[in-house]
């Protein structure tokens, strides 16, 4: 299949390319960029909108196995194509959880069979995300999967944490890990603080990401381990993983999009669609998150993808789920800052492109002669009311509900071939 796109603003922050032209479509791959004069098989015009690489999304829950009423990798992956998401890493805190290599090859086989976008496995950290015990690392990653995480529950044990950050570092394995000390925050539903307190909430304080961070850097730094930093949500963290960089700790940090857009008074009137972990911080919080992507500082930003039915989410505050479905949504909460004049487009696509291709290791993420057609064609100006009906997860727990948005995928390509179309 020969595709020639055309008529297109060519955006690739891999390159720093920003330009008008053509891409040409073969057998999967980019053939050629810029002015292009190849016969295709199918011809389609841009009509100036921008043509860009493809989403790549760290952090992505689905409830398969096990929840399937929340989320399959094939409803998942149908809310991300519409999102402009081509390829995303599935977390393992499922039922059961991904902590071996038969439950790692059924994920990226089951994501061959049933999703419309590239599946990439994430592996547990430790056996059944217990905390006690090392799961099989260089087994898991030699099957595909990506990096090594537990998930929303950080390994408490810190002599644990200890030994499987060696063992991976000697694996050349990422290690995620949620900056957390759980104790700090056991029954905390907000952000703590005045706000909280007025709404009778108990909180979760800030405290508690200073100190868990603190404590996975020094391991990170000690052990010679890579540390992917999942979802930072205050401002004194990012100064903190400025200090670490200093010092040669090998990390990366992602933080989830609807960080950059909400703080803790968007909870409003109880909005269970807001009750999100880590939860909306402070507006200096937010303004710092935002400015250290500005800075480059990002490596990843993330949809926190994390589905949850109406029966879990409708509730009284204290007792609704966390999480937030975010596929169609994370490019969208980018382009707001765009259209602000906050960043340039080329910086705000790096952390959903290029850069997550680079920490994951995979040849996505590119506008590059030989690199998968993996392309996004979107308007960055469109302007979309997001409401829950129109959202195509299998759970519609969006924290953007009602919300007017900005920026509209309108085709996504993969590996040459159109897998949406709105």
């Amino acid at each position: 299949m020969k595709t020639l796109i055309k008529n297109a603003r060519l955006a690739c922050p891999a390159s720093g390319l920003d330009e008008s032209g053509s891409l040409f479509l073969e057998d999967g791959i980019i053939a050629a960029i810029g002015d292009v004069s190849e016969q295709a098989d199918e011809t389609v015009d841009a009509g100036g909108l921008i043509a860009a690489p493809g989403l790549i999304d760290l952090r992505v829950k689905t409830g398969e196995p096990g929840a399937e009423q929340k989320e399959t990798l094939a409803t998942a992956s149908r809310a991300a194509v519409a999102g402009g998401v081509t390829s995303m890493v599935v977390m393992p805190d499922t039922d059961p959880v991904i902590d071996d290599v038969a439950l790692v090859q059924f994920i990226a086989n089951r994501g061959r069979e049933t999703a419309k976008t590239r599946i990439y496995p994430a592996g547990a950290l430790t056996k059944g995300l217990k905390g006690e015990a090392m799961a099989e690392i260089a087994m898991m990653s030699g099957s595909g999967a990506v990096f090594f995480t537990n998930g929303d529950l950080p390994v408490e044990n810190a002599s644990v944490l200890r030994r499987t950050m060696g063992y991976a570092a000697s694996c050349k394995a990422i290690v995620s890990s949620r900056p957390n000390e759980h104790s700090l925050g056991v029954n905390g539903v907000m952000n703590a603080g005045a706000q909280a307190a007025r709404m009778g909430l108990s909180g979760l304080p800030r405290e508690a990401e200073w100190i868990g961070l603190g404590r996975d850097l020094l391991l990170a730094e000690a052990t010679g381990c890579t540390l992917l930093v999942d979802q930072v949500s205050t401002g004194r963290s990012m100064e903190m993983i400025r200090e670490a960089r200093r010092r040669g700790v090998r990390l990366h940090v992602s933080v989830a999009a609807h960080h950059l857009f909400f703080n803790e008074l968007d909870v409003g009137d109880y909005l269970t669609y807001c009750k999100v972990n880590p939860p909306f911080r402070r507006e200096e919080d937010r303004q710092a998150l935002i400015d250290a992507l500005v800075a480059g500082e990002i490596d990843a930003v993330v949809s926190a993808h994390d589905p949850q039915p109406p029966e879990e989410k409708r509730l009284p505050f204290g007792e609704a789920a966390f999480g937030a479905a975010g596929l169609e949504t994370a490019l969208s909460a980018l382009l707001a800052l765009v259209q602000d004049e906050r960043i340039g487009l080329l910086d705000a696509l790096r952390p959903v492109t290029a850069s997550p291709a680079d920490i994951i290791g995979v040849p996505q993420g590119r506008l590059a002669v030989g690199a998968p057609a993996d392309i996004i064609l979107f308007d960055p100006n469109k302007p979309w009311l997001c409401e829950r009906e129109d959202l195509r997860s299998r759970s519609l727990n969006s924290p953007f509900d009602g919300r007017r948005m900005v920026g509209r995928v309108n085709r996504t390509i993969i590996a040459g071939e159109t897998v949406f179309e709105r």
